[in-house]
């Protein structure tokens, strides 16, 4: 998720384990060591446009590995500011306790996550919330600067109070779109071999479903509230690119299939290719839920297969865009 959303959990975090004089202090290095791990975004390459994709929530995420972040924060605070005054011990509390939470707080999204490093590369994404969400993070932003401000760490247990309960009803609507998928699914007569739902940028309310049926992904949109009826916003098909197609248009061992076949990692599988360019898009996003329209993708060039495969981003941030999606969380026609 974004940096203040993680260095306001992790802030919290540290707070739980804290006291009313040292709450600030804990707060402090929590927030630091709860955003660090995003220093994996330093990982690129001018020549390799995979490269960042592939090492963003990689090792620096892992729950493994989170003590040692905490570690080195907590003896950057001992050595650069207050060498004597603190101790080591009280801030590596803080320090890893605050670490711990990116990772999990990052597995929430859907973007995938690589929690289990070195004993598993498996990409964890538990889709209840979305990589940006307001509703979510103003309230925990504002609660932790009370705790600060105030010196309570009372503030502390109200914030993951709030997480909790938010992040159960991301488990709860996301339940609840599967199940809207899973049965639009059985009116088709389709037995999906892969089925996800993931919230919409922004919000808990508006799911992106994709589901695939043979060598075809289908995808669509439902607007869910409790005790409301689902708004179901239909979407389209598009077919399966497969390892085999790649293997049919690349030498098996050129960069260009390896690049391929990262992104299919990075991707969790949905992948296809943008009709009428050569470009295998990742379909877990778009700029709306009920599209098949991409966010992303690779450039696939059969002509230079020893070259690295470049990113290609296709994004409409117009007002008219955040318009439709609006109405679509309102649950209102979605038309242009």
């Amino acid at each position: 998720m974004d940096p203040l959303t993680q260095a306001s959990l992790g802030a919290a975090a540290a707070a739980l384990f804290s006291r009313g004089r040292n709450v600030r202090r804990a707060i402090l290095v929590g927030a630091t060591a709860g955003a660090a791990p995003d220093v994996d975004v330093f990982i690129r390459s001018a020549t390799d446009p995979l490269l960042a994709l592939e090492y963003h929530r990689h090792f620096t995420h892992a729950l493994l590995f989170a003590p040692a972040f905490g570690l080195l924060i907590a003896a950057l605070f001992k050595g650069l500011f207050f060498w004597k005054r603190w101790s080591y011990r009280e801030l590596a509390l803080f320090g890893i306790v605050g670490a711990l939470t990116h990772g999990l707080l990052d597995a929430c999204t859907s973007y995938g996550t690589l929690l289990y490093l070195p004993i598993s590369s498996h990409r964890e994404s538990w889709d209840i919330i979305s990589i940006i969400d307001p509703i979510f993070t103003l309230p925990l932003f504002l609660l932790t600067v009370c705790a600060f401000a105030w010196r309570r760490p009372q503030f502390a247990r109200v914030v993951f109070g709030f997480c909790m309960l938010y992040l159960c009803f991301g488990v709860y609507q996301r339940e609840r779109a599967q199940s809207f998928a899973t049965g639009l699914a059985e009116e088709r007569g389709h037995r999906p071999l892969q089925l996800t739902a993931r919230p919409s940028f922004g919000n808990t309310v508006l799911w992106r479903l994709v589901y695939r049926a043979g060598d075809q992904y289908y995808v669509d949109a439902v607007r869910i509230l409790p005790f409301r009826p689902a708004i179901h916003y239909p979407g389209a098909s598009v077919p399966v690119f497969r390892l085999e197609d790649a293997h049919a248009l690349l030498p098996a061992d050129s960069i260009l299939a390896r690049d391929v076949e990262r992104f299919r990692f990075f991707s969790q599988d949905y992948l296809y290719q943008v009709p009428d360019e050569p470009v295998v898009s990742d379909l877990r996003y778009s700029m709306f839920p009920d599209s098949v329209e991409p966010l992303w993708g690779i450039t696939v060039n059969p002509q230079e297969t020893e070259a690295h495969a470049e990113m290609v981003y296709y994004r409409d941030p117009s007002q008219r865009s955040f318009d439709r999606i609006w109405r679509m969380i309102k649950g209102e026609p979605a038309e242009f």
